[in-house]
């Protein structure tokens, strides 16, 4: 009766042990960037304002960003530099406003992520 007790007790830990290890692996960690984009005014060029974090590495990557995107002309070349750098699309919102009675879309934020390399 030991015997079975012990080796009952081994196989559960050594289960617990496995899937806890495995589980790690499995789950990948994400960094998001938050971009703003709006058109400026009486121009085709394009204001884009990057928000990586708001560590001082971030917001001084962001700024690189923002200061290299800035006055694209397409929303096409905007997408094609961040996936150059490993981002993906998430999702888009339209900035929309109204004032008396007139209003349409000023501009537009992509969410998009990167897989973290630096996973352990």
């Amino acid at each position: 009766m030991p015997k079975l007790l012990l080796i009952t007790l081994l196989i559960c830990l050594s289960q617990s042990s496995f899937s806890q290890a495995f589980s790690k692996n499995l789950s990948p960690t994400y960094s998001y960037s938050y971009l703003t984009v709006m058109g400026k005014t009486f121009s085709k060029k394009l204001s884009v304002e990057v928000d990586l974090g708001d560590t001082p590495e971030q917001i001084e990557l962001g700024k690189s960003y923002s200061d290299i995107l800035n006055n694209k002309k397409s929303y096409a070349a905007i997408l094609n530099y961040m996936a150059d750098k490993k981002y993906e699309l998430v999702e888009s919102r339209d900035i929309v406003g109204s004032y008396q009675g007139t209003g349409g879309s000023y501009g537009i934020i992509l969410i998009m992520r990167k897989v973290d390399s630096d996973q352990k």
